[in-house]
């Protein structure tokens, strides 16, 4: 299903009370721990000449990455294929258990374990991508996040990260959570909406209440920036 995704930049301090002002129309998402959120972890995964980091950079219109989720504390893994079309976004994903992602993915080597796909549609993309582009596991990138759902829309989603941080290779989908370096400074987070058709007005509202200006961020090219290149091209 096509998807539209905005992001702005707010001052952590200030995402509850953004949140609190239309908490009406809004319910936690089932993965919530109250207050504090949870935290997730991502491995990109990119060329050897970063192909997908300068497709964003340069605004390319179709684009694809490929990203290992993990969330803090469980031991399955979302492998996930991010694709853009201009203005929307489309997700492709399969749910396994840690062990049997490193075993048929690996964390970087040269093949996938063929056998292991069992014919799984999306699998058998993921391992075209790395076999044909030569992807190799780039950053692993983590944050807090509190996420929400439209009370009435479901699939509309709000969610504020902070404490973003990144980690250059080599990192394992098992240690990903140990550390790493601000992507942005530790005052600021992001507030994230995702959307199917458009955004309901008192969403609406609440941006042009408080002067929220939109920015085209990517978690993933801010943290290659800031490690190869000085943060000069995000």
């Amino acid at each position: 299903m096509n998807r539209f995704e905005v992001k702005y930049l707010v001052a952590a301090a200030r995402g509850a009370e953004l949140l609190a002002e239309v908490g009406d129309y809004l319910v936690p998402d089932r993965h919530s721990d109250g207050e504090a959120g949870y935290r997730i972890g991502s491995i990109y995964w990119d060329t050897p000449g970063l192909l997908f980091f300068w497709e964003k950079v340069e605004g390319v219109k179709y684009r694809r990455k490929l990203r290992f989720r993990r969330y803090q504390g469980s031991d399955s893994v979302f492998v996930e294929i991010k694709q853009r079309e201009d203005r929307t976004l489309q997700k492709r994903r399969l749910k396994w258990p840690m062990e049997r992602v490193e075993a048929v993915f690996g964390s970087g080597r040269q093949s996938v374990d063929w056998a292991g796909l069992d014919d799984d549609p999306v699998a058998t993309e993921v391992a075209l991508m790395i076999e044909r582009l030569r992807l190799r596991p780039t950053v692993g990138v983590t944050y807090r996040r509190r996420a929400y759902q439209g009370r009435f829309d479901p699939r509309l989603r709000i969610s504020f990260d902070t404490r973003l941080l990144y980690r250059p290779a080599p990192v394992g989908l098992a240690d990903m959570f140990d550390g790493g370096r601000y992507i942005v400074d530790p005052r600021i987070g992001v507030l994230e909406i995702k959307y199917d058709h458009q955004v309901p007005s008192w969403l609406t509202k609440l941006v042009c209440r408080h002067g929220l200006t939109m920015v085209r961020m990517s978690k993933y090219c801010s943290a290659v920036d800031r490690h190869r290149f000085g943060g000069q091209n995000t």
